[in-house]
């Protein structure tokens, strides 16, 4: 039978636009002939070319950086996050099978699914949703990229900076416009009444904002959300005015007040990882399942309410120095032409190589469906495994009461 994560596509057939498709389910709709060229075609011991001796067969060459390094290592930490993406944008569209995101769910679930190899070189496709993970992957490695230097530079200067949080009370809601209005006065209580403000720009702040939304079951259906920002920002005396503005219009009660904090930042790496990760992860607690045992939980009909609320929201913006060296375009997007990879020490044949996984088989990679060639020899491991339970996992709720 033909499944999911057994297909390198949603099932479309060679000439089939994603348009066609105008039901998240339809895709499992997979005819027998095409399963059967699936079957005959896709990694078998008589296709491959001896993924086993890959690495006997590389030729290395001698250079400063080795491009199996380059091209085979990004390849298999990709081909990592492939196996989550590739299950995550699956049961996204299978739990929200109206979501008005389906088209974006199905654009994840092909991204980077081919490779073109030419010349040694190797580029792909990206969907570029916010939710992707490896878009996310992509865009958190090339924002900290882009602003470690600039804070280097800033603190030669005699800058120190300060990490800020600030939150709100959840928002509890079962509707994702309620979500959306919820983020919208937030984002103005934050531009109206700070960032236009005459002290900030008085104060010559530079700095970056990145929001974000978590959230936990409440019974089924119904969901907390937190939204809340994530700053970081130059000098003490900006902290302590964000927070101090922030304070005031929030009106926050003294249990409220302890959440509004800002802490002076050691680890300037650390700091640009945790301000530009995710906007919003996955799993989000642990709960017994029926075995008794403790569980990581996924909720995906929450998420698609947080992607649906911040469809089209910009999650990243700069101001001072970092607005003018960085520019928020750059901050919330990248371009597919950065990302072509070095391959000439694979010795891979030139060609289109496209994705196939089963887990369960411990097969996970880009393979040449005319010679069956596996592009980066990727090892499926018992951690690929069990994060493929995770994500695959049916719903945990708390008793409804």
């Amino acid at each position: 039978m033909a499944v999911w994560n057994e297909l390198p596509t949603f099932g479309l057939r060679k000439n089939e636009s994603p348009k066609a498709v105008t039901n998240g389910l339809c895709i499992l709709r997979i005819s027998n002939r095409l399963c059967s060229f699936l079957a005959g075609r896709i990694p078998n011991e008589s296709h491959i070319k001896k993924v086993h001796m890959c690495k006997d067969r590389t030729n290395i060459t001698n250079c400063k950086e080795s491009p199996l390094k380059n091209g085979s290592d990004s390849l298999k930490k990709k081909a990592k996050v492939k196996i989550i993406s590739h299950n995550f944008t699956r049961k996204l569209s299978e739990k929200n099978p109206d979501s008005k995101l389906m088209k974006a769910y199905m654009d994840a679930h092909v991204c980077s699914n081919v490779y073109t190899v030419q010349g040694g070189k190797a580029h792909s496709h990206y969907c570029h949703r916010a939710f992707c993970p490896i878009c996310q992957r992509i865009q958190t490695a090339q924002n900290v990229k882009k602003f470690l230097p600039v804070m280097k530079y800033l603190a030669s200067e005699g800058r120190e900076f300060y990490f800020v949080t600030l939150t709100l009370q959840n928002c509890v809601t079962d509707d994702a416009r309620v979500l959306r209005d919820f983020m919208r006065r937030c984002n103005r209580m934050w531009a109206d009444g700070i960032r236009t403000k005459h002290k900030f720009r008085s104060l010559g702040i530079s700095g970056v904002i990145k929001k974000e939304c978590t959230y936990h079951v409440v019974k089924k259906d119904l969901f907390s959300f937190h939204y809340h920002f994530h700053i970081i920002v130059d000098s003490l005396e900006a902290a302590k005015y964000v927070v101090a503005q922030w304070k005031k219009l929030h009106g926050s009660t003294v249990a409220d007040a302890r959440f509004q904090k800002y802490k002076k930042i050691e680890d300037f790496e650390n700091a640009a990882i945790e301000v530009f990760k995710y906007a919003s992860k996955a799993s989000v607690s642990k709960s017994k399942g029926r075995d008794g045992k403790k569980k990581i939980q996924i909720n995906y009909k929450a998420l698609d309410m947080i992607y649906t609320a911040m469809h089209g929201m910009q999650r990243m913006s700069s101001f001072g120095q970092f607005r003018t060296m960085i520019g928020d375009e750059a901050l919330n997007d990248f371009r597919d032409e950065d990302l072509v990879l070095n391959i000439e020490g694979l010795n891979v044949e030139d060609g289109c190589y496209t994705w196939y996984m089963s887990v369960k088989d411990k097969v996970a990679d880009w393979y040449n469906m005319e010679t069956g060639e596996a592009l980066c020899c990727y090892k499926v491991t018992r951690k690929d495994e069990l994060l493929q339970d995770i994500y695959l996992d049916e719903d945990i709720f708390p008793n409804s009461g």
